[in-house]
């Protein structure tokens, strides 16, 4: 009786699993079946369920009539031959800002300001504010504290991922191997886009290459960085970021996506916030932790943010001082390769996402750029950024 207990215990077992294995096959497929095509993720992000609100605290940064004057005004020639390149490489929405004020705003027909948009991995360089944030607020004792101390299935005495820190997540070296990507809803690069099992997919990947290899387009670094955050604060990323970060810019709510109701929060891409909340998130980098409504970061934090990495004078904590490749390795495969321009000017900032997705901050010029678009993987930063440089010359 006993045996045929037990027998019976483990086929119910067996079958649950299958069920449930079936029910996560199911969820990937049906988002795999409404994702759009690769050119229009930016724009159209409203096809990916569920998502949870990040409340926002909508500063009237971006008044009526300073969006009258900014369309009004006789641009300067230089300004005007900017505008032209960013509508050139399909822009579907440009925001300048100089000194904190409007100085343009450019939507493509049918785009109004309040679009949020799907940005992609520029999501990274707000994650990676957070996670400042959180080792300000003592969550995280420091970049040295290992990883693992929030994710048990790091801990194992042969496991190199033991070692790796909060800081080799930031800075991108951990060593990670990113899951192979096919266009299929079950190939683990997918899962890590619609899979409704986040944190099995990106803790099962094994350490690609020796702790301290530079790899700007993780896409692991990013989500691990994720979960570690939400466990050491205690707190939903979204809960987190309003607090700390979003509101105190002054943007308006924004959404993020999550893997399964209640489940864990994608944090390596994909938030849906406007061109103007993320000039925003620009101005407050811009002005050293400040936001409209109150302080978010310190200094100190904003320094480390572009303070260079053990490893390379250029490579800060996702903001790049100089053109990258910030497009995903699968995107990049069998395409032309960006060129690489040199920036005019050695006060660049950035963070990009695919396919051209930007946030600069020129600190020289006192200004932020954002760029939302159409993927472009021929999208040249120097070229780009170097226009408005010239046109905001004094």
């Amino acid at each position: 009786m006993k045996t045929s207990l037990v027998s019976f215990v483990g086929l119910v077992g067996t079958l649950m699993l299958l069920v449930g294995c079936s029910h996560i096959n199911d969820l990937a497929s049906e988002r795999f079946a409404r994702m759009p095509p690769a050119d229009d993720v930016v724009a159209d992000g409203g096809w990916y369920t569920p998502t949870v609100t990040v409340r926002g605290q909508a500063h009237r940064w971006f008044t009526a009539d300073l969006e009258q004057k900014a369309r009004a005004e006789m641009q300067p020639p230089a300004l005007a031959a900017a505008r032209q390149l960013a509508r050139d490489y399909d822009t579907l929405a440009l925001v300048v800002l100089r000194d904190g004020q409007v100085l343009l705003e450019d939507y493509a027909a049918g785009i109004d300001p309040t679009r949020r948009f799907d940005t992609q991995s520029m999501h990274r360089g707000l994650l990676v504010l957070a996670v400042l944030a959180a080792i300000e607020d003592g969550h995280i004792p420091s970049l040295d504290t290992p990883a693992s101390r929030w994710l048990p299935e790091w801990r194992g005495a042969d496991d190199p991922r033991r070692l790796i820190t909060v800081g080799d997540l930031l800075w991108g070296q951990a060593g990670l191997a990113d899951p192979p990507f096919e266009n299929r809803p079950e190939s683990p690069g997918m899962q890590m886009f619609i899979g409704p099992d986040l944190r099995r997919v990106a803790l099962a990947q094994p350490a690609r290459a020796a702790r301290g290899t530079i790899d700007r387009s993780s896409t692991l670094d990013a989500q691990v960085l994720g979960l570690v955050l939400e466990a050491a604060t205690g707190k939903k990323y979204a809960n987190y970021l309003s607090r700390r970060l979003w509101q105190p810019a002054g943007a308006a709510d924004a959404y993020v996506r999550l893997d399964r109701p209640r489940g864990n929060t994608r944090t390596f891409c994909c938030i849906q916030a406007s061109a103007r909340d993320w000039a925003r998130i620009g101005q407050l980098v811009l002005d050293r932790g400040v936001g409209v409504h109150s302080r978010a970061l310190s200094e100190q934090s904003i320094a480390r943010l572009f303070a260079p990495s053990p490893l390379s004078a250029t490579h800060g904590m996702v903001w790049s001082r100089e053109p990258v490749l910030l497009v995903p390795r699968s995107v990049q495969e069998g395409r032309a390769a960006p060129v690489l321009t040199p920036f005019a000017d050695d006060g660049v900032f950035y963070i990009g996402g695919r396919g051209g997705q930007r946030v600069f901050v020129l600190t020289r010029q006192r200004a932020v750029i954002v760029r939302i678009g159409r993927v472009r993987n021929d999208f040249d930063d120097g070229k780009f950024v170097n226009a408005f440089i010239k046109a905001l010359q004094p």
